[in-house]
């Protein structure tokens, strides 16, 4: 009979011990649960370029029309790369560029990157607001037909960067070189 009342006894305390340590464990454990939220764009931007692929050799020219509307909802200052192959170091496009945009980089190979600018200060695009066009035509530039089989790539880029106006400087040179280094770190 010990051994009977030991055993219920020994029953009562592990059943006892179970929930105790139960109760105590969901006492001290605790709970979380995580919400994903995605960070609002305050600078978004439609880069529009109306242009279908075009077959071109030396001397012919296609219609473009690089420009940036603002879908923002702050203003922002906008910058375009345009990325041109090159035969003997020259670049193979030419294009006359719209003076709303100046040069603010030309030290890549085959690119140069543009400022929406006047020669001494950024222009801010406001919300809804929208860029001229950089320019209206690339032109393959006169080669030779030996010089232009030579090229494995001939097209040629358009990229759009847009920084907000805060904090940033408005000399195009030093807005470029700051906007720069926030894009190295995305």
């Amino acid at each position: 009979m010990n051994k009977k009342k030991l055993a219920v006894t020994i029953f009562i305390v592990l059943f006892l011990s179970v929930f105790v340590v139960g109760a105590i464990t969901e006492f001290f454990l605790s709970k979380s649960v995580t919400v994903t939220v995605t960070k609002k764009k305050y600078f978004r931007f439609d880069f529009e370029l109306a242009l279908d692929n075009a077959e071109l050799g030396p001397g012919d020219s296609v219609a473009v029309d690089p420009k940036v509307k603002s879908d923002s909802t702050e203003e922002m200052y906008v910058f375009m790369k345009v990325t041109n192959p090159s035969v003997n170091n020259v670049p193979l496009y030419t294009y006359d560029v719209d003076d709303s945009w100046i040069v603010v980089d030309d030290s890549m190979t085959n690119a140069i990157v543009y400022a929406y600018a006047s020669s001494d200060s950024m222009a801010p695009l406001s919300p809804g607001e929208e860029t001229t066009y950089l320019t209206t035509k690339m032109t393959v530039r006169d080669i030779s037909i030996p010089e232009y089989a030579s090229i494995d790539n001939i097209d040629f880029t358009f990229e759009v960067f847009a920084v907000g106006t805060e904090g940033i400087d408005m000399n195009p040179t030093d807005a470029w070189a700051e906007a720069k280094q926030l894009f190295l770190q995305i």
